[in-house]
């Protein structure tokens, strides 16, 4: 199976679901590193993120299928956004992908794109973790239990996935604040994508609002509301990544 994904989160969120259902995965970083895989190995299906640099999804799976219309055969894609809007599906498919998943991914709803498109064996039945009310301060930052829903209570690989995002977090800020600073649509638009996928894996409601408010407002090149969001967006991924520090804190006390 071929995952084309840039953020770095949600590569491993989406190759350790897959791995612990034992499919064997290969990354790509975006839509070239996807054509040039494919060149090199047979897959039996894409899981394409739509929003790439360099090669988006769109244009990946163009390529893809004009490829198909010499040398025969179809391979199955499925589409991976965040973007879920009203109108999205349709377009993916339209574009020739044959699913669709929204992100944050969520394990069962992407195993069944998978079972509809690859007839596979069915996962084993997971129960989901029964999400409890959590009125501590960390829970204003992000939903615990809601992420470790969509990774089926797999805590080791919340925790790993706390670790990336906490050497990430401070790379995509300084992304964000360079693309600001020179009024690049296009870099800030991408760094606010990715920004908002990461935080988009913790159920972190209120980054994800401002790094998408940050998206949109790079489309429109309003610059000047743009500074003032992104302040308001660096203050929110400083307290989630402190939040997300005091869970690692509490949780090695807990294993200890």
């Amino acid at each position: 199976m071929l995952l084309a994904e840039d953020n770095p989160v949600n590569q491993r969120l989406v190759v350790k679901l897959l791995e612990k259902q034992g499919h064997r995965v290969v990354v790509a970083n975006n839509g070239r590193e996807a054509l040039a895989a494919l060149d090199q190995h047979r897959f039996d299906l894409v899981l394409m993120d739509v929003q790439m640099p360099e090669m988006d999804g769109f244009e990946t799976t163009a390529s893809i299928r004009e490829r198909e219309q010499v040398d025969g055969g179809h391979l199955p894609i499925i589409a991976m956004t965040a973007h879920a809007l009203k109108g999205d599906c349709e377009r993916c498919l339209a574009a020739g992908m044959d699913a669709y998943v929204a992100k944050p991914v969520q394990s069962r709803l992407l195993f069944e794109a998978i079972e509809n498109v690859v007839p596979v064996q069915p996962p084993a039945d997971i129960e989901e973790p029964v999400a409890t009310e959590d009125t501590s301060a960390d829970a204003e930052m992000f939903d615990q239990e809601a992420a470790l829903a969509t990774i089926d209570g797999d805590r080791e690989l919340f925790q790993e996935l706390v670790g990336l995002f906490m050497m990430e977090s401070a790379d995509l800020l300084d992304q964000v604040r360079d693309a600001v600073a020179r009024r690049d649509v296009k870099a800030l638009e991408r760094a606010a994508h990715s920004l908002k996928g990461s935080v988009g894996a913790f159920r972190a409601e209120s980054a994800r609002v401002a790094a998408q408010t940050l998206e949109d407002l790079a489309k429109r090149s309003d610059f000047e509301q743009a500074e003032v969001v992104f302040e308001e967006l660096e203050m929110k991924v400083a307290r989630l990544k402190d939040a997300l520090a005091d869970y690692r804190k509490e949780n090695a006390l807990c294993e200890s």
